[in-house]
C-alpha cells in the first residue's frame, strides 16, 4: 500500500540501538516476526542478537526477554529456522498451510495477540484479490487489545475466503472465568460464551470463536 518492504533489517526496527547496524543475517519479515536463520554449513547452533525488547518464540509461544545482547540458540533441528515474534503485535496468520496461494486463501484466519511490556497490542489485516492493480473492494481491520479486551473494526469490503477460526492470547497469567464474543463492536447485550484451552506451563489461551470476518468483533477475558 505504501511501499515499504516486506524485509527489515533489524536496524529499521531499533535504530536507535548501535548493535543492529551491522548484523546482516538476521531481519524482520513484516512489522513482527524475527527470523534468525542458521547460515553455517552443517551446524545446529547459531548466535542471535535480541534487542532490549519482549519477544516471544514462534515455536513455543513462550516469552523471551531481549537484553540487548547476543545469546545462542542450540540444538535446531535442520529443517527449521528460528523465529520470534516482536511483543506489542497482534499478527494474524493463516490456521493452515497449502499448496497453492488459491487454496490458502481459503483457508481460516488465527489471530496471534502477543502483548507489550504494558500489556496492549495492536495490528492491522489487509486483504484484497491479490489481482487487481486498483481494487475496487478490499478488507482492511485494525485489531486492537487493552484491558484484556481484543477489539477489531475496519472496513469489511472484500469477501476473505475464510473465518477467524481462533484467537491465541500469549503470556496470559492464569486461566479466565470465561470469555466473550461481540459479533459487532460497540454493541452491548448480544455477547456469547465461547469455549477456550489455557496452557499453564507456556501461557498461553486459545480461544475458538468461528467468526466470520464480515464484520467488527470484541473478544474479552473476564478474570
Amino acid at each position: 500500500m505504501d511501499g515499504s518492504p516486506v524485509l527489515n533489517p533489524l536496524w529499521f526496527k531499533y535504530p536507535t540501538d548501535a548493535s543492529t547496524f551491522g548484523i546482516d543475517l538476521q531481519y524482520f519479515f513484516g512489522d513482527s516476526i524475527l527470523v534468525s536463520p542458521v547460515t553455517e554449513e552443517n551446524a545446529t547452533s547459531v548466535t542471535i542478537y535480541l534487542p532490549k525488547d519482549k519477544f516471544y518464540d514462534f515455536a513455543t509461544l513462550t516469552p523471551v526477554e531481549g537484553t540487548g545482547q547476543h545469546v545462542t540458540l542450540a540444538d535446531i533441528n535442520f529443517t527449521a529456522i528460528p523465529l520470534h515474534i516482536r511483543s506489542g503485535v497482534v499478527l494474524p496468520l493463516r490456521a493452515a498451510g497449502a499448496m497453492t496461494t488459491a487454496e490458502l486463501r481459503a483457508t481460516d484466519f488465527e489471530f496471534v495477540v502477543a502483548p507489550g511490556a504494558d500489556g496492549k497490542a495492536k495490528g492491522v489485516l489487509y486483504v484484497d484479490d491479490g489481482v487487481t492493480i486498483v481494487p475496487d473492494r478490499m478488507t482492511n481491520v485494525e485489531m486492537m487489545f487493552v484491558d484484556n479486551k481484543l477489539c477489531v473494526y475496519g472496513l469489511f469490503g472484500f469477501d476473505v475466503g475464510g473465518k477467524v477460526a481462533k484467537v491465541v492470547f500469549l503470556d496470559i497469567r492464569s486461566a479466565p472465568a470465561f470469555v466473550t464474543v461481540s459479533p459487532d463492536t460497540g454493541k452491548e447485550g448480544n455477547e456469547g460464551y465461547v469455549s477456550f484451552e489455557y496452557d499453564s506451563v507456556c501461557k498461553v489461551l486459545r480461544v475458538q470463536i468461528d467468526t466470520p470476518l464480515t464484520h467488527g468483533f470484541e473478544v474479552a477475558l473476564h478474570f
